[in-house]
């Protein structure tokens, strides 16, 4: 088998590289080796050739590809028309899902939290609410998401949003236990207040603590839930602007849902209770259940 000398093919590859003949030609005359440089060279010539005319501002740093799940999620919303999720995060960004290939970033510069996002369903728009009590309106129907309209609140906090379909009033709870009404298209406040203790009972003192939900009723738009944290439930009539019905229980709400039909509601409470209330008897649950607990408690009307 022949024998390869490695050492002779590096040379060879050295010695036909770009200046080597103007390197072997100044060493020569210098009388020094073939694999020799001096300073002033070759090396130097080159040096002096390369003149350098990009500088810093042709340059910038940008994200081309944003890989896996949005970190830190805060908040999210279904568009159930356009089939498109939105995320957003607790450092103020929104990413937007949809099919495959569909996939849009949007950056509150305020970088605040995202406590809730709600779209205009079929309509090309999101409403997100920040930690920093702001109310902004997201334009989605252009390549690049950007905010047509922001509102900030700068007495009271928001701890609750919700937008009825195809209204163009969206109802705002805050941490003082107060709703506000927002024209959607103007993205101003109306003059339209649900105070506290106009809702509740007006012999109950008691503050009932920020709103924890809203809903409008499945059977009639005009009609408004409220459920404040210390536990108490109201049916606001819009129109007559006073309460229809006013609900009690001892445990903190997180969460409620109607029943398709709009004629019952399910409140999640504090201590892992789910409460199932009736309109035709709002003085005590219909049903209560413990579902993580050791006992199973169930209350019924005979209606």
């Amino acid at each position: 088998m022949k024998k390869f000398n490695f050492r002779k093919v590096l040379d060879g590859l050295t010695a036909s590289s770009p200046g080597s003949g103007s390197s072997s030609g100044s060493n020569s005359g210098s009388g020094a080796g073939s694999g020799s440089v001096h300073p002033g060279g070759t090396a130097g010539v080159l040096r002096e050739e390369i003149q350098e005319t990009l500088t810093s501002e042709y340059f910038q740093i940008c994200k081309t590809v944003r890989h896996g799940f949005p970190y830190q999620p805060t908040a999210l919303a279904f568009d159930p028309v356009q089939k498109i999720l939105a995320i957003g995060t607790r450092t103020g960004a929104i990413r937007i899902l949809g099919r495959p290939g569909v996939d849009c970033y949007c950056q509150d510069e305020s970088g605040a939290a995202v406590l809730q996002l709600q779209f205009l369903i079929n309509e090309g728009a999101l409403v997100s609410a920040s930690s920093d009590d702001t109310l902004h309106l997201w334009n989605l129907r252009q390549k690049r998401p950007a905010i047509l309209h922001s509102l900030k609140f700068n007495r009271e906090r928001i701890t609750y949003c919700h937008l009825p379909f195809q209204s163009k009033w969206l109802y705002v709870g805050t941490e003082r236990g107060n709703t506000h009404i927002v024209n959607i298209e103007s993205f101003i406040l109306s003059g339209y207040v649900i105070m506290w203790n106009k809702a509740i009972e007006l012999s109950t003192k008691t503050h009932p603590g920020p709103v924890v939900h809203l809903s409008d009723s499945p059977r009639d738009e005009g009609k408004l839930l409220i459920g404040y944290e210390n536990g108490t439930v109201v049916f606001w009539d819009l129109k007559s602007k006073k309460a229809e019905l006013r609900v009690y229980y001892d445990e903190a709400i997180h969460s409620i849902d109607w029943h398709h039909e709009g004629k019952q509601f399910m409140c999640s409470h504090s201590d892992g209770s789910l409460t199932l209330w009736n309109l035709k008897s709002p003085s005590r649950p219909f049903q209560t259940t413990i579902p993580h607990g050791k006992m199973y408690a169930f209350k019924r009307d005979k209606h």
